[in-house]
């Protein structure tokens, strides 16, 4: 991974489980605070909702439609579904990237590499992904997995949350 300069401000979202269906990512206060849930009565369907800070409600984001447990389609914001690549493009077949576009139009590259993902707006890195730690590797987690994102992409924070778990299943799954 390339190296990150500390000048620029962070947020860190930790995720409070492994599992890309059931999850909650928020910052130590969460003022940031996402819900991912995929109800075990409607597996074809992982809601990803945001709490908004001052009227402590959800605000759906995103609906993600489930087969065989991937994501196949997904609507954003209550509007028309897509196929979940029309949103997250991946690089050519040697390539280990997987692009979107954000809100601020610009394009946002997750790259893929042995040691977890990276973030890229316009090859500046953004965000990074560093997974959970464990206790002798195998054991209960004595790190939460964290995804550290700069200030420069909160704007942008909707669609990266939705890309980061677009792309986490597919490095998963071996398909990226």
């Amino acid at each position: 991974m390339s190296s990150k300069s500390k000048a620029t401000p962070r947020q860190e979202l930790f995720l409070t489980t492994t599992s890309l269906h059931n999850v909650v990512i928020s910052n130590t206060s969460d003022v940031i605070y996402y819900e991912v849930l995929t109800p075990k009565w409607e597996r074809h369907l992982t809601k990803i909702s945001r709490l908004d800070p001052n009227t402590k409600q959800f605000d759906l984001i995103c609906e993600l439609v489930n087969e065989n447990d991937k994501p196949v389609s997904m609507k954003m914001y209550g509007g028309v579904i897509v196929p979940t690549q029309d949103f997250l493009q991946n690089g050519d077949a040697s390539s280990r990237v997987a692009k979107f576009k954000g809100k601020d139009g610009k394009t946002y590259t997750w790259r893929i590499d042995h040691e977890g993902l990276e973030l890229f707006r316009e090859d500046q890195p953004v965000a990074w992904y560093h997974r959970e730690k464990r206790y002798l590797g195998v054991l209960r987690m004595s790190k939460l997995p964290c995804l550290e994102v700069d200030n420069m992409a909160m704007d942008t924070l909707d669609s990266l949350i939705v890309s980061f778990l677009l792309v986490e299943r597919r490095r998963r799954d071996g398909k990226i």
